[in-house]
């Protein structure tokens, strides 16, 4: 199934023609491997496809609700917030979704017997989403996914604030990958990993389930986690 189309796309910088009319597909769980030399257009292909950047032609289709994850590194963490406290938010759809399940709960007491049928399906849904999610194992997958990348030994009580940029940038894979979304897009994501910590992600994606795009100038890396 694919789960991204690019059609058509052209772009252009400074009168200088950057893409001219690529068309592009992503399959499901396809593992792929954006590669080329610097300043011919990667980053600018993946601002493109997540919207933050509109091409001079073409059109960028995703599946519909696709869960999108990307690691942008100059993303801004909310000051004051641990490290622990930042990586919990991965988690904010089944907080919220929680809370519906808790609320749909409330509101038996005193429902028909209509209302009490959608009550149930409404938290039956709920729960199997959040089961699937692995919700009840958050603080686990927090530390696993933590340790894989040297968060712990920064120490996950650090505020933010504290950090230096690639100790952010650290942060910000972290949480992306507690999200687990159905596409990863990753601009170099080994930047400020030591040899450790790369292998874990060489492991971790090697068995991703999900669709991914890397850029990365480690052919190693690469040839060692992508399939396209």
């Amino acid at each position: 199934m694919s789960i991204l189309n690019v059609s058509h796309l052209s772009h252009s910088y400074g009168g200088r023609e950057i893409f001219e009319d690529v068309s592009f597909r992503l399959l499901k769980g396809e593992h792929v491997a954006l590669v080329g030399a610097n300043g011919e257009g990667k980053s600018t292909f993946l601002s493109i496809i997540t919207g933050q950047l509109t091409p001079d032609a073409g059109t960028v289709e995703w599946a519909r609700r696709v869960k999108v994850g990307y690691l942008d590194q100059h993303a801004v963490l909310k000051p004051g917030m641990t490290i622990r406290d930042t990586l919990r938010t991965a988690f904010d759809d089944m907080v919220q979704a929680e809370q519906e399940m808790l609320a749909a709960y409330d509101k038996m007491g005193d429902a028909t017997p209509e209302e009490m049928d959608a009550l149930m399906r409404d938290v039956g849904d709920i729960q199997d989403m959040l089961e699937a999610g692995s919700y009840y194992t958050i603080d686990a997958r927090i530390e696993e996914v933590s340790g894989g990348l040297g968060l712990r030994d920064i120490g996950l009580d650090k505020k933010v604030d504290e950090l230096s940029g690639g100790q952010r940038t650290k942060v910000l894979l972290t949480k992306l990958l507690l999200q687990n979304p159905e596409i990863l897009i990753l601009d170099e994501p080994t930047n400020y990993l030591d040899v450790e910590h790369i292998n874990w992600l060489k492991n971790y994606l090697t068995n991703y389930e999900n669709a991914f795009i890397l850029v990365s100038h480690d052919v190693p890396f690469l040839n060692a986690v992508t399939n396209v």
